[in-house]
């Protein structure tokens, strides 16, 4: 399957961890697969795996040299979602920007649409 135009973009940061993951993982070549899981007080949390193979229905996007694939059903949510990276003093991870999140719970772990 072949890379599409952006709807899940990854800032410089984000693949650089990425990246790191998967060449301490003996992966290089493999990608990440982000999605949508029932999870916490707000009903939905991200998710993130490693993807050795693209399946049907999946959606690629590629971006800094890095691959992530997404369920066609998590990207109805997650179309338009910008993966960052934060290093903060006492905590560092991935952060999704989603413009179609409507609330946060208050611990940041989980979001309505």
């Amino acid at each position: 399957m072949h890379p599409e135009a952006p709807g899940i973009t990854i800032s410089e940061s984000a693949a650089k961890k990425v990246r790191e993951m998967l060449n301490n993982r003996g992966t290089p070549q493999a990608a990440v697969r982000i999605g949508i899981t029932t999870a916490g007080c707000s009903g939905m949390s991200y998710k993130l795996e490693y993807a050795d193979a693209v399946e049907e229905g999946d959606r690629v996007f590629e971006q800094h040299g890095i691959r992530v694939v997404v369920d066609g059903k998590s990207f109805l949510v997650m179309d338009g979602v910008h993966m960052d990276f934060v290093t903060e003093q006492f905590k560092s991870g991935f952060r999704f920007n989603n413009p179609k999140e409507k609330a946060r719970c208050g611990c940041g772990e989980s979001f309505q649409i």
